[in-house]
């Protein structure tokens, strides 16, 4: 299964429910006839995403390569080796479809400064600065040091590499920090530790962060279907519901701040895209 499919798995509830189903159904022997219709809804779903990406451009031959240096790198061994604290996967990647979403996003938004919190490999923040002007910028946090390393020599074989900049540390400080030194961006694009969303958003609006124009983007913002089912409908892997209500709590934060609009695109595991009210409603 490709990584594409494999983040699929996690932010499609109605694809787990559809696996769940063709097991039983071959357990209880079901007809043929009927596992062949649960096979084509399968197919389907996996149908659809592949075609988005296939008819959308191309990723450049720098993203391709940090997606396949990615998938194939030995996480599990980094990760017992203590080099990382957390287990990561390549399924944490932006991906070819989402990072042409955020080049597209940026492009049209003539961003020339980008706030990336969550770098992992580089992948969303590499699709960005293809997007920027030649004196564009992408800031991007990342919390361990091997993975921005990782990140630097692989954003470092594009030419764009040298528009992003990677601050090591909490995200948190990283952003206060920012924020002292009254820096502003025109693109923001969250995607981090979900418990530490709603801060993140705090620090970055109260502290006009954001340019008047400016677009938050947020990442997993349906997590898995965790933001609109009930637990007991979700048919996640033990282990998986971790963070509980905390995506629900920060998009129903979002919806009630009066400063803002906002709007959920389910590509993936879904984007909520948020803009300042004067920069959403226009003039009659």
């Amino acid at each position: 299964m490709s990584t594409a499919n494999q983040q699929n798995l996690w932010g499609h509830p109605v694809l787990r429910h559809l696996l769940h189903i063709q097991e039983s159904a071959k357990t209880q022997g079901a007809s043929e006839d009927l596992q062949i219709q649960i096979q084509t809804a399968i197919d389907c779903i996996f149908a659809k995403d592949d075609y988005c990406e296939s008819i959308s451009s191309p990723t450049s031959d720098a993203i391709e390569n940090l997606i396949t240096e990615t998938e194939k790198h030995p996480w599990q061994q980094v990760h017992e080796e203590g080099k990382i604290e957390w287990r990561v996967s390549p399924g944490m990647l932006s991906g070819a479809l989402e990072g042409t979403f955020l080049k597209m996003l940026a492009a049209m938004s003539n961003a020339k400064r980008v706030l990336e919190v969550g770098l992992f490999t580089g992948c969303g923040a590499l699709a960005m600065a293809e997007a920027l002007p030649a004196d564009g910028k992408v800031v991007t946090l990342e919390l361990t040091g091997y993975v921005g390393d990782l990140a630097r020599k692989l954003v470092d074989q594009s030419s764009h590499g040298k528009k992003i900049d990677i601050m090591i540390g909490p995200a948190a400080d990283s952003i206060q920090q920012l924020a002292k030194e009254k820096q502003q961006f025109d693109m923001v694009f969250i995607d981090a530790n979900k418990e530490g969303y709603i801060h993140y958003y705090k620090i970055i609006m109260d502290n006009d962060m954001l340019t008047p124009r400016g677009t938050i983007l947020i990442d997993n913002a349906l997590f898995g279907g965790q933001s609109y089912l009930p637990k007991d409908k979700l048919q996640l892997p033990k282990g998986r519901t971790y963070a509980g209500t905390v995506m629900r709590d920060f998009n129903d934060y979002v919806n009630q701040d009066n400063r803002v609009s906002q709007v959920m695109v389910p590509i993936r595991d879904g984007v909520m895209i948020i803009r300042r009210k004067e920069a959403f409603e226009g003039e009659a």
